[in-house]
């Protein structure tokens, strides 16, 4: 935790109260008093923001020493003043930073929250392997471009941190010293390597290599990525780079103070495995029975397909990603040309995807295949909001014309998953398919570039 007593972080500057495990942590601090008082702080949830200087007398004071420094906090959004009493390095470490949760919610923040993160992560990194220093949070706060400090939240820095250990746990003596560049994926340098292997590959950039920074030798020859004929030889290169320490991409998913984290190698070997070591088993659907916007298809493993709309958007696009349940972060996006090309092979049959669906059409087919998933699964195993077909029919009939034509998009791939799979071969086809599933959103394909994996 930085330290909040710095003019840095001033009036108005909010912070959370920390969850109960990290308030046991703190010697004498407030994890007994917690527990005994009823001040309405609540661990891991209370946000409060910073009073400087002192203004109005507390409604609550909490001692966690007969003396020492006084810090001042106003509950969030409009609760009561509180002053806390104590060793300046137990009130600090009873609170994590807040962040201010501007723009949480549209597109261009998300993106700015996305670059930061990277940019945190990159930075704490970089500070290990070339200097062998752990940075703190002040340090790493302040190396972030302006602009994108409002979103600087300490789970982002804690996050990284994680992702460095694990990264430390298998690269040890690697990729160390100052002789090597930084950048996100596509900033620079690391352009001479995407613009064949995409053009070979006919992949999107994340599609080819998910990897969010990279890490690049200075004065690294490019030829091999520049004059390859096949995306082969760009992959193989690759690899060698890696091995060599000349180059690695890194791709990165935050992990959650409840999280472990770990690190997986994807695309290493030229003999790529396809055969997950999870237990594909479906266990339910997550279908939102209100909107229709979207559908989670959970497996025994946790692992699941999502499939819905995104919430920038207003057309019938359907998004697939892969993702663990409770995990707090994708495996990855699915690629949207493979998913059609892939079921027409397996099951014979046409998604319906492109343009804007048309009722008199789409709807009888839509209409029948929903039946059919109710029938094989039963409504439990479908939703948690709707009981019944029958049900599910009523709040369609109600639905919104813009709310039905999404609906016709969606089940047509849920279907394929839920009513098709087992068709062709019961559980086992199912599995299969969701194996498929993970190695896409992994990008452990035929044609995928390796890239290292640091997350939860």
């Amino acid at each position: 935790m930085a330290n909040i007593f710095k003019s840095k972080y001033p009036n108005g500057h909010k912070v959370e109260l920390k969850d109960k495990a990290g308030l046991n942590k703190v010697k004498n601090g407030l994890g007994a008093l917690l527990g005994k008082s009823t001040t309405g702080l609540v661990p891991g949830k209370t946000q409060l923001e910073l009073v400087k200087p002192k203004k109005g007398k507390p409604k609550h004071t909490i001692y966690m020493s007969e003396s020492g420094l006084s810090m001042c906090m106003k509950k969030l959004p409009n609760g009561p003043l509180y002053e806390f009493i104590g060793p300046k390095s137990v009130i600090q470490n009873s609170f994590s930073h807040a962040g201010d949760g501007k723009g949480a919610s549209d597109k261009s923040s998300t993106n700015e929250k996305t670059e930061l993160k990277e940019l945190i992560s990159m930075c704490i990194l970089r500070e290990k392997l070339e200097n062998g220093r752990d940075v703190d949070y002040d340090y790493v706060e302040e190396c972030m471009p302006k602009q994108l400090r409002k979103y600087f939240h300490e789970d982002y820095f804690l996050s990284a941190q994680k992702q460095v250990k694990v990264w430390l746990s298998k690269e040890t003596g690697r990729f160390k010293g100052k002789g090597y560049v930084y950048e996100r994926q596509l900033d620079d340098v690391t352009k001479k390597i995407y613009k064949n292997a995409l053009a070979l590959s006919r992949l999107s950039k994340d599609n080819w290599n998910p990897g969010d920074i990279w890490i690049v030798k200075k004065n690294m020859n490019f030829d091999n990525y520049t004059e390859a004929s096949n995306i082969q030889q760009i992959n193989k290169q690759l690899i060698k780079d890696y091995k060599d320490e000349n180059v690695v991409g890194i791709s990165l998913k935050q992990i959650l103070k409840t999280q472990k984290g770990r690190i997986d190698y994807v695309n290493l070997s030229a003999n790529k495995v396809k055969e997950a070591k999870f237990d594909f088993t479906f266990t339910q659907c997550d279908f939102t029975g209100d909107t229709f916007k979207n559908a989670i298809i959970y497996t025994k493993s946790g692992f699941g397909v999502r499939m819905g709309f995104k919430a920038s958007t207003d057309n019938y696009g359907v998004y697939l990603e892969g993702r663990f349940k409770g995990a707090g972060s994708q495996v990855g996006g699915m690629d949207a040309k493979q998913i059609p090309i892939e079921i027409k092979k397996r099951y014979g049959y046409d998604i319906r995807k492109g343009g804007t669906p048309n009722l008199s059409v789409e709807e009888k087919l839509a209409l029948k295949e929903m039946k059919e998933i109710f029938k094989r699964h039963g409504a439990k195993q479908i939703s948690n909001t709707l009981t019944s077909y029958d049900n599910f029919l009523e709040v369609y009939k109600k639905a919104p014309l813009f709310q039905k034509q999404r609906l016709c998009r969606i089940v047509s791939f849920m279907y394929p998953f839920l009513e098709l799979s087992y068709n062709k071969d019961g559980e086992k086809e199912f599995k299969d398919l969701m194996n498929w599933s993970y190695t896409l959103a992994k990008k452990e394909t035929s044609v995928g570039g390796f890239y290292v994996f640091l997350g939860p």
